[in-house]
């Protein structure tokens, strides 16, 4: 069966599962598309515990003219900015331009080196000097004085950016709301087709232990990596978990994303290196806060649902430690949120690697896919939502070619 025609009049009822960042996008667009009419469309985003409870709400929130997919990366980058713009994201989700770095780093062992020794190499005014093993730029002012060894820069603030991702989330669904969309908290559990699979009938779901049903034609999974549990085809590796904290430091820090090879001073040894984002304040924090996270690991299964994530705290305090033990304003600071949380992820790749996502119709009559965005969700989300609003409204995205991310390339064969 064809897709409906641009420009139907055709009641829709498009049910969009999932009430993480590339759902809440895709309903945003939805609500904005010029074919979108509230008196005969709705739109709704059925959501199982509550909206960005998963890795949408906690993300880094790394924005990149420079991610993959390429065909993809660049009209989010530059439509992020411009809902920043429309709807005042500086203030509300802390978007910004920033800076990126590889850095190697040395770390400071606060239990058996006295602050004497970091005074002595250079605090100017309460603010640590800049490292005097290699040139980086003045206003890097927060990482120890000699700590760092080498430095490259990685982005620009021509594309390079950051938001937090829970306040990008759940603004997202608010504006959504605003234009007619629906949020309904409950636990898909079937997709419902008409006869041999020709189209889409409607959405089985739970809710507060009672067995309801959702009438639909259109239904977008974009569920991460929970998404194949409604359809299994969805080809998807098992998900890593990756820990994180969020630090009020004892000062606001530059905007400068690192991403380090933290080592010993002592003998060289690798340590643990988390990602380091220092945000701006927003509507989760009226504060500057940092955000660190840990590697990925695949030591526990994918729970049922975000709500039951289990977050290791000897994990959290280990990323902690990591990022104190080269920022005397991290180390001086207040762990807010110790967490947890699981991406979407088609298989592990090298950096860089484009792999995905899976953007897109299944071939089932109002059926489709949005999901194994991996560690580029948060900054992929506004395109994704975009193109797939085309699709759905116009049978065809316009905005961007997608047609490497299509379903067809990445689903199971029977």
């Amino acid at each position: 069966m064809p897709l409906k025609a641009p420009g139907s009049s055709e009641p829709r009822t498009i049910v969009v599962i999932g009430g993480g960042v590339i759902g809440c996008s895709t309903a945003y667009f939805l609500t904005r598309h010029g074919l979108y009419n509230p008196q005969i469309h709705s739109v709704v985003i059925l959501e199982a515990s509550r909206i960005a409870g998963g890795s949408s709400g906690k993300a880094g929130g790394l924005l990149a003219e420079w991610a993959t997919p390429k065909c993809l990366a660049p009209l989010s980058f530059k439509t992020h900015g411009e809902l920043a713009k429309e709807h005042g994201g500086d203030k509300i989700w802390g978007h910004r331009s920033v800076y990126c770095a590889d850095v190697a780093l040395e770390a400071h062992d606060w239990n058996n080196n006295n602050e004497a020794a970091i005074v002595a190499n250079g605090v100017e005014d309460g603010h640590e000097a800049s490292s005097t093993t290699t040139e980086v730029p003045s206003d890097l002012d927060w990482l120890l004085p000699g700590s760092v060894k080498s430095y490259t820069e990685a982005g620009n603030p021509h594309n390079s950016g950051q938001v937090n991702p829970l306040a990008f989330t759940e603004t997202l669904a608010q504006l959504a709301k605003e234009k007619g969309a629906e949020v309904i908290i409950g636990s898909a559990t079937a997709i419902n087709y008409r006869d041999r699979n020709s189209g889409i009938s409607s959405v089985s779901y739970t809710q507060n232990g009672t067995s309801k049903t959702l009438n639909a034609t259109d239904v977008l999974l974009a569920a991460g990596p929970w998404t194949p549990k409604l359809f299994p085809a969805v080809n998807l590796s098992r998900p890593p978990r990756g820990h994180s904290v969020v630090v009020r430091p004892s000062r606001d820090l530059s905007p400068y994303v690192l991403f380090p090879n933290i080592s010993a001073r002592e003998n060289g040894n690798n340590l643990l290196s988390p990602e380091i984002y220092p945000r701006p304040g927003d509507k989760v924090h009226g504060f500057d806060t940092v955000y660190a996270c840990g590697p990925d690991d695949y030591e526990v299964p994918l729970p049922d649902s975000t709500d039951t994530v289990a977050v290791d705290e000897q994990k959290c305090n280990e990323v902690y430690a990591a990022v104190g033990s080269v920022s005397k304003p991290i180390h001086e600071g207040e762990v807010l949120t110790k967490q947890a949380c699981y991406k979407a992820q088609i298989r592990a790749h090298a950096e860089d690697e484009e792999v995905g996502p899976i953007v897109g119709p299944t071939g089932i009559q109002g059926l489709w896919l949005a999901t194994g965005h991996d560690e580029w969700g948060i900054q992929n989300a506004p395109g994704t939502g975009l193109v797939m609003s085309e699709m759905i409204f116009e049978g065809a995205a316009h905005s961007a070619d997608c047609e490497s991310l299509a379903p067809k390339h990445f689903l199971k064969r029977d």
